[in-house]
């Protein structure tokens, strides 16, 4: 009598994890909780994130990021604290053990960081480092800051709970090095204009012009304008989930953010007149939400800074085209770009009902895409047989390789869907 084992798979925070022993032996009917293997190599996944970083801002035409050894230092000391108390948050409490600073700036100042101009990402839960970086690219406020043109250099910290491989955190902590740098230089005792109260110490005053120069520097550097998903791109994901603090409030599944930043060097006021998303071959895409300095429930972006917010799920292997006109200077200007989401390697089968029934050829490969039917349709526990091979994709697709030998059909079923899977040869 072949024995079955039901493996139940939980998905948090947006992240899925699998890890199956296909030759364990189990009584009918056991479940098994998928657990995460550990990450095999930290060195590696930092290494992993800072190239990628780079080569994401590299595309846009951006200046690289170089490394700090006190930003990295702070960054990791973050990381640290955080899967040690089980959190996800940009601040530390004194009362708890591996404090190092309240803010990211006290935390930068204690690891001998010289100036309080700094920037911090973060994400929990990620299995590596590349899915850290994605996760947060999706994530409108996060996507800004690792775009903010007045950066150029990061520490990264990462870390992992030995016991429990799905406790992670990676934390990116930014600076401007010029400006650390004027933090480092004897403190301006002539006549003129100067500022104070941006060093570690408050009292330390810089030449104004000099502090200008410092600021600009690398803003000159950057691009004039920033645009995400950029010109061109493939694989880009079709969905964004959720985000701390949340830019889409009643939402937990919408479409993947398109970004503009008007580099503040080069433009010192801009107008947005209109910023629409078309799917090629269809229509403009609605609903959309548009966010601006005005419209940002958490008051985060800047005059500059625009963000479109599809509130539906964009499509997979389907090319969009973005459009924003803009008055600059007295003159209407249009940019227009274009960037296609991932396109399935396998072949997709997208599930719109409860109940569905599908017949799959043994020993291929397939996407199962649960289509968000509301704002709040995400997959959560999900259950299927443990001889057969699951890979999350996102919250809404599952990725099902059948074997060769596979005979026997199957369900999935979970968060209210039930799909029957029959096995031909």
């Amino acid at each position: 009598m072949r024995k079955s084992v039901v493996v139940l798979v939980i998905l948090v925070a947006g992240l899925a994890w699998l890890w199956i022993d296909q030759k364990a032996e189990a009584s009918p009917h056991t479940v098994r909780t998928v657990t995460r293997p550990p990450m095999e190599n930290i060195a590696h996944e930092r290494l992993e994130a800072f190239t990628t970083l780079n080569e994401i801002r590299g595309t846009l035409g951006m200046s690289s990021l170089q490394e700090n050894t006190a930003l990295q230092q702070a960054a990791q000391a973050h990381a640290d604290y955080l899967v040690r108390h089980k959190i996800s948050s940009h601040f530390e409490k004194s009362t708890q053990k591996g404090f190092t600073g309240s803010a990211p700036m006290d935390r930068a100042l204690r690891a001998g960081y010289k100036a309080r101009f700094v920037g911090e990402n973060l994400s929990t839960r990620s299995r590596n480092g590349l899915e850290s970086l994605h996760g947060l690219f999706s994530a409108i406020y996060h996507r800004f800051g690792f775009l903010n043109p007045s950066f150029d250099e990061v520490g990264i910290g990462i870390a992992q709970d030995k016991k429990d491989a799905r406790n992670t955190a990676f934390v990116y902590l930014m600076g401007n090095s010029e400006i650390a740098r004027l933090c480092s230089t004897r403190s301006f005792h002539g006549t003129g204009r100067y500022v104070y109260g941006v060093c570690a110490d408050t009292k330390h005053r810089i030449d104004a012009r000099a502090y200008d120069r410092a600021r600009n520097a690398i803003k000159e550097s950057n691009p004039k304008i920033l645009i995400y998903p950029y010109d061109g791109q493939t694989d880009v994901s079709p969905v964004f989930y959720q985000e701390t603090p949340d830019p889409l409030p009643g939402y937990d599944v919408s479409g993947f953010p398109v970004s503009v930043e008007f580099n503040d060097r080069f433009f010192r006021k801009v107008t947005l007149v209109s910023f629409e998303l078309f799917e090629e071959g269809g229509g403009k895409m609605t609903p959309v939400r548009l966010l601006t300095k005005g419209t940002d429930p958490n008051h985060k972006l800047t005059r500059r800074q625009f963000a479109l917010l599809p509130l539906k799920r964009l499509k997979y292997g389907t090319t969009y085209r973005a459009k924003l006109v803009y008055r600059h200077k007295r003159k209407t200007r249009t940019l227009t770009w274009n960037f296609t989401t991932i396109h399935p390697v396998e072949t997709l089968k997208t599930i719109r009902k409860k109940k569905t029934t599908l017949t799959l050829k043994a020993g291929k490969g397939y996407w199962l895409y649960f289509e968000p039917t509301n704002p709040h349709d995400v997959l959560g526990t999900m259950q299927y047989p443990g001889d057969v091979y699951v890979r999350f994709v996102d919250r809404n697709t599952m990725r099902l390789v059948l074997d060769p030998e596979q005979t026997r059909g199957f369900e999935i079923k979970g968060s209210g869907r039930r799909v029957r899977i029959k096995v031909v040869r």
